[in-house]
C-alpha cells in the first residue's frame, strides 16, 4: 500500500472518530447495551446490560417494557447502579435478567432511552444496539428421546359419548347430594319444640325493648304460645280464636288444671291487648312473659301427642 493511501485512510479515521467524539459531547450521553452469552439453554437466565453515561444537568428516561418482555426474552429479575465515570460524568447501569423459551435465534431490539437537560422542553433519544443471542434446546442434538410421541389431534365433539357423559354426571351428582343431605342431617341437631318456643319468646321481648310497640309484643308472645302448643301437642292452635281454644282444652288430662287456668289468663291478657286497645302497666308486662316462660318450662317434657 502506497504512503498516500495510507495517509488518506488514516485521516479520515481520525476525522471519523473526531466526528463521534464531537457528537457524543454534544449530546452529553452514550448508551451500551451488553449480554453476558451469545448462545444460552431454554430457560437459562441471560443478564442484559444497559450503561448509560451522561453529564450532570441530564434527566434519564428508561422506556416501560410491555407485558414485561423485551423482544422475546421474558424479565425474570432487574436492578440499577449508578456510580461516576472516569471523566467526571455519571454512569447509571441497568441490569435484567432474560429467559427465552423458544429455540433459534432470537434478536434482543433496539432499545431508545429518552434524555434532556433538566428545564429542558423536549426530550431527545440515543438508541442501544439491537443483539442477538442463539437459544439452544436441552434436547440431545444427535437424536430424539425414545420416550416422546407424536402430538395426536384432539378429540371432535361428535366423538364423545354424550349420553355417557351425561349419566356419569347425573350419578354422581345424586350420590354427592345424598351423602351431602345426610352429612348436614347428622350435623344439625333437631330443636326440642320448648326449646324453639323460648328463643322466640326471647325475641319478643327484645323486639320490644327496641321499638316499644306493647301491642306487637303481646301478639308476638300470644303467636309463640300457640305455636309451641302446635308443634307439641299437634293441634291447629294457631288457627283457632281463644274462645275455641280453651274450649278444646276443656277434656285434656296432659295439662293440669292450673295449666290450663294459667293459660286462659294468659290468652285474654293478650286477647285485650290486641283487639280491645288495653294498655298494660309494666308490671303486668313483665308477668305476662313470666306466666308464657312458666308454662312453657312446665309443660315440656309431655310427649308429643294429641290433647
Amino acid at each position: 500500500m502506497s504512503t498516500k493511501v495510507k495517509t488518506f485512510l488514516t485521516a479520515g479515521l481520525l476525522l471519523f472518530i473526531s466526528c463521534g467524539t464531537l457528537s457524543a459531547a454534544d449530546n452529553g450521553i452514550s448508551a451500551t447495551a451488553l449480554v453476558d452469552r451469545a448462545s444460552a439453554l431454554i430457560g437459562d437466565r441471560v443478564k442484559l446490560t444497559i450503561d448509560i453515561d451522561y453529564n450532570a444537568g441530564t434527566d434519564i428516561n428508561l422506556p416501560e417494557f410491555k407485558e414485561n418482555k423485551i423482544g422475546d426474552f421474558e424479565i425474570k429479575d432487574s436492578g440499577r447502579e449508578l456510580k461516576k465515570s472516569f471523566f467526571g460524568g455519571n454512569i447509571i447501569t441497568y441490569w435484567y435478567f432474560i429467559a427465552a423459551y423458544s429455540t433459534g435465534k432470537h434478536q434482543i431490539p433496539q432499545i431508545d432511552i429518552k434524555y434532556k437537560k433538566k428545564g429542558a422542553n423536549g426530550w431527545k433519544t440515543v438508541q442501544t444496539r439491537a443483539l442477538n443471542v442463539t437459544i439452544e434446546s436441552v434436547l440431545p442434538k444427535d437424536k430424539m428421546p425414545a420416550d416422546i410421541k407424536d402430538v395426536t389431534r384432539p378429540l371432535q365433539y361428535f366423538e364423545i359419548n354424550w349420553f355417557l357423559v351425561s349419566g356419569v354426571i347425573i350419578f354422581f351428582s345424586i350420590i354427592l347430594s345424598a351423602v351431602l343431605y345426610k352429612f348436614r342431617k347428622r350435623a344439625m341437631p333437631v330443636k326440642r319444640p320448648h326449646e324453639t318456643a323460648l328463643e322466640e319468646l326471647e325475641a319478643a321481648r327484645g323486639n320490644f325493648l327496641k321499638n316499644s310497640d306493647v301491642k306487637e309484643y303481646y301478639t308476638g308472645i300470644s303467636d309463640c304460645i300457640r305455636r309451641y302448643i302446635e308443634r307439641s301437642f299437634k293441634m291447629k292452635a294457631p288457627e283457632m280464636t281463644t274462645e275455641e281454644f280453651l274450649c278444646s282444652l276443656k277434656e285434656s288430662t296432659r295439662l293440669s288444671l292450673d295449666q290450663k287456668d294459667l293459660l286462659k289468663d294468659f290468652l285474654n291478657v293478650c286477647d285485650l291487648v290486641k283487639f280491645a286497645k288495653y294498655t298494660p302497666a309494666k308490671g303486668e308486662m313483665e308477668k305476662v312473659f313470666i306466666a308464657a316462660k312458666k308454662f312453657i318450662e312446665e309443660t315440656k317434657e309431655i310427649s308429643y301427642v294429641r290433647l
